[in-house]
């Protein structure tokens, strides 16, 4: 593609942090677009490894990097389809764990965790209109694993509260 990858730097906080997104709390991880960052909250991080496998984690972490990549493929339409964007940053999640197994780096169960995960931060912490169900975002995350990263680009597609894309 030509394309140079721009990594974004990241932050770790333990209760919450400003940002120029806003303010970050606990319990949450974020990718902001002003100045191109992740922001993760080491509880929250120790809370899903606790939960659901040391995978758990590594899964929120991909998930906002997933943001990053949409924002440097030109993909992220944030102000118009953020349950869309949700969704396929969850597929870019998969899509790491799949090429990280790939590569021989996860153990049997990551996958398996980073499902688990993925279905976890469904629409109990969210609206469902803007980061999508349980079992919408443990398919997408599925969909990364199972059909890489051309699999992830179904989700800028999507018919999405009535339009179609």
């Amino acid at each position: 593609m030509g394309r140079v990858w721009k990594t974004p730097a990241a932050f770790e906080y333990m209760r919450s942090v400003r940002t120029p997104c806003g303010v970050a709390g606990p319990n949450n991880a974020i990718y902001c677009l002003r100045n191109h960052s992740i922001y993760v909250n080491i509880p929250f991080l120790v809370s899903a490894n606790r939960r659901y496998g040391d995978f758990a984690a590594i899964t929120i972490l991909a998930h906002e990097y997933g943001h990053a990549v949409q924002r440097q493929l030109g993909l992220s339409r944030l102000n118009e389809d953020l349950y869309q964007e949700e969704l396929q940053a969850d597929c870019f999640a998969g899509f790491y764990a799949r090429d990280a197994n790939r590569r021989g780096l996860l153990d049997p169960n990551d996958v398996l965790e980073g499902y688990y995960q993925s279905f976890a931060s469904g629409s109990r912490h969210f609206h469902p209109n803007s980061h999508g169900t349980r079992g919408q975002r443990a398919m997408a995350f599925y969909m990364g694993y199972s059909k890489g990263f051309k699999g992830c680009l179904k989700y800028t597609w999507l018919k999405v509260r009535g339009r179609q894309r």
